[in-house]
């Protein structure tokens, strides 16, 4: 009872520390400015204009601007831009893709502490472009095209008070409650996948799974450690597993070139935390939340092969 009350605790406080020291001020500032950029139809423009160039890769302008946010604000960011998706009934096909290309990108808040270790962040969040790219190819066109054939999406209505024009206040007070309303959803999904990753590491569960797959972890040269990046990622988020390799980085020294070869696994927003946050934040995305994973899956083992021949 001792170990599980300690997990919980625990994983409380760094699920409040990410939440709302992380999370909270980088989505205040996104929402806001998505709001007030698109109640001024500064957005539309821009819009339009990448419109002919990306849609060869199945997005349209707003799936563009959703990828940006991801690569160079956090993981959280492209909410905003899906929202916006949602609320204007953007076609599901071009909704899947930017899914898709979020998923399987890397996240500014994962990429950008790395350079500590003398990794650069740049390289990082180029492949993790290429990736998004591929998966959004896959789901906007090969895999959205036989299941999403163009439909609109009927889980949101476009809100005329939400595209009006606003002031600056109003946009703030907005994208604020709006913030604060993902963070109170997400919170309890952060609390009990920390708690999970804590609870494995306290009872030994880790150290037994990696003793009987042993022979597996062997033929695909992987350690206990690497379970571990591997097993915090998917439960916890890229996040929490930034934090796990700069602590490896001081204890075991561990090398940036290994850093770099486990990026494309480690450093994307599929997890569950990950997939939490947007799901939750934009509920338009879970009719299509199938297709946009197999296609970043498809995204990621691409990212995967362009680190491996560099």
């Amino acid at each position: 009872m001792t170990i599980l009350i300690t997990a919980i605790l625990d994983a409380g406080r760094s699920a409040v520390d990410i939440a709302i020291f992380t999370f909270l001020p980088l989505m205040i500032v996104t929402f806001s400015l998505m709001r007030y950029l698109e109640g001024v139809s500064a957005l539309r423009p821009i819009a339009g204009k990448v419109n002919p160039l990306f849609r060869l890769f199945g997005l349209d302008g707003f799936g563009v601007l959703a990828i940006i946010q991801l690569s160079l604000v956090s993981s959280a960011a492209p909410v905003a831009a899906l929202r916006l998706m949602a609320h204007k009934r953007t076609s599901e096909k071009f909704i899947a893709a930017a899914f898709a290309a979020v998923l399987a990108a890397a996240p500014a808040n994962a990429s950008f502490p790395l350079a500590s270790l003398g990794v650069d962040p740049g390289s990082i969040i180029i492949n993790g472009i290429c990736g998004a790219l591929v998966a959004s190819t896959l789901a906007g066109w090969i895999v959205g095209r036989r299941s999403l054939p163009g439909n609109i999406c009927s889980c949101a209505r476009a809100d005329d008070d939400d595209v009006g024009r606003r002031d600056l206040l109003t946009a703030i007070n907005r994208g604020g409650a709006d913030a604060i309303g993902v963070i109170a959803a997400i919170l309890p999904v952060l609390v009990i996948s920390l708690a999970l990753v804590r609870l494995a590491q306290s009872t030994g569960a880790l150290s037994a799974f990696t003793s009987v797959a042993q022979p597996l972890l062997q033929l695909l040269g992987a350690s206990q450690q690497d379970v571990l990046f591997f097993l915090t990622k998917c439960l916890a988020g890229s996040s929490a597993t930034v934090t796990l390799l700069l602590d490896a980085h001081k204890e075991l020294s561990l090398p940036p070139e290994k850093i770099i070869h486990g990026s494309a696994f480690l450093l994307n927003p599929l997890d569950l935390p990950g997939l939490s946050i947007l799901i939750v934040s934009v509920p338009a995305l879970r009719s299509i939340a199938g297709v946009a994973v197999f296609s970043a899956l498809a995204g990621i083992l691409v990212r995967t092969a362009l680190l491996s021949w560099l």
